[in-house]
């Protein structure tokens, strides 16, 4: 008669069980994170949210870039991503600016931030590179900040501006917007950071509700910033944040179909009016410290290099405040299209989906390129044409 086993030898075998079930899943996972390193994948997390996980010196303006991020990431080309200490896809820059330095500063957004591309191709490295050809600027050391932000609205960029960028004490500022409306500038809690209004008194004041919102706790909270740190070290948590970034998102947006309001005029008018009062506080700000001030659009060209040009209101809006404000507007569209038209090779994308998306490494070079021809004559320089890539337009 065959004898039972002991609860011991049951306990072993089940442990020893566990630990080959253990051991096996560490070698999958282990497996996984290592083709996806060799494919060259990587989704490293850029932005921190809540003011005690980001770089101190900078305001409250509900996130900004994680300080001295490394990694690479794949969603849109393929880049090795760089932040400086104080979180911006820069190199680092002297509070104090050095003697003789000509420092050109740039608010903006994701096209600023430019983390498709490694930092030195981005269009504000390669606008310092053009501008080293501007004949007002010969002998001096030209140093470029970027302080675009991805998602960043027009409030974040005076807020920033105001509280930290002028410390730098800048020669020249470059507001950088496109011809579209960003998302987050349409609702305060989608991109959860502060809005200006003016108050019934008439002065100026921000609205940090944000604060108070789940979603912003959540993503500021402890556990969401440990996650973060986790997964600079691992593709495979780096894909599964970025897989649930974007499912919520896409569920975000299926909610929201239904909804008769998405830019209807009321939204549109609220936006306008914040984004109005932004932009004049800004103006304001620098002209209070004699600074320059000039608004760029990004172009679009590509596909519609071919096509006539249709009215675009938003950018006569936004060329209408420059206006208001006694700023150059630096429009490159028409330049854009014939670039596109004479090569072929379009401005945004990368692979498949070329011609969608933000500026490839030969649309932040035109574009950079593009801004120092329209920027070396404000300085006080005669037009060169090496800065040029085809005719100048103001």
């Amino acid at each position: 008669m065959a004898s039972r086993p002991s609860s011991i030898s049951t306990f072993k075998a089940t442990l020893g069980g566990a630990a080959a079930l253990f051991a096996g899943a560490l070698v999958a996972l282990g497996t996984i994170e290592l083709g996806m390193r060799a494919i060259g994948y990587g989704s490293v997390s850029t932005l921190a949210y809540g003011r005690a996980n980001y770089n101190p010196d900078l305001p409250e303006v509900g996130y900004a870039g994680r300080p001295d991020v490394r990694g690479i990431q794949s969603n849109e080309g393929v880049s090795e991503v760089a932040l400086n200490s104080h979180g911006f896809h820069d190199v680092e820059h002297a509070k104090a600016k050095p003697p003789g330095v000509f420092r050109l500063m740039v608010l903006g957004n994701s096209y600023t931030m430019a983390i498709q591309v490694d930092r030195r191709d981005g269009y504000v490295a390669q606008l310092g590179e053009a501008l080293k050809q501007c004949p007002a600027l010969a002998g001096r050391d030209i140093e470029t900040v970027n302080l675009g932000v991805d998602g960043y609205t027009i409030h974040q960029q005076f807020l920033m501006l105001r509280d930290y960028g002028l410390s730098l004490k800048p020669d020249f500022v470059l507001l950088q917007t496109n011809n579209f409306v960003v998302p987050g500038e349409l609702d305060p809690l989608r991109n959860l950071s502060p809005r200006l209004f003016r108050a019934p008194d008439g002065s100026v004041s921000v609205d940090y509700s944000y604060l108070d919102a789940p979603e912003f706790r959540q993503k500021s909270s402890l556990a969401a910033i440990l996650l973060q740190r986790a997964s600079d070290d691992s593709r495979l948590l780096q894909y599964a944040i970025q897989y649930r970034r974007i499912s919520k998102e896409a569920e975000a947006e299926a909610q929201k179909r239904g909804d008769p309001m998405k830019i209807g005029p009321a939204v549109y008018a609220a936006y306008r009016k914040g984004r109005d009062l932004a932009f004049d506080e800004i103006a304001a700000v620098l002209r209070a410290h004699d600074i320059p001030l000039a608004v760029a659009i990004t172009p679009d060209a590509d596909a519609k290099s071919n096509e006539p040009r249709e009215p675009e209101p938003i950018k006569e809006e936004w060329k209408q405040l420059a206006k208001q404000a006694g700023a150059p507007f630096l429009d490159a569209e028409t330049s854009a299209r014939a670039q596109v038209r004479a090569t072929g090779a379009y401005l945004h994308g990368f692979g498949a989906r070329t011609g969608y998306g933000h500026l490839n490494r030969t649309g932040n070079a035109f574009f950079g390129k593009a801004l120092a021809a329209r920027l070396c004559p404000l300085l006080g320089g005669e037009h060169s044409a090496a800065l040029a890539p085809a005719a100048v337009e103001q």
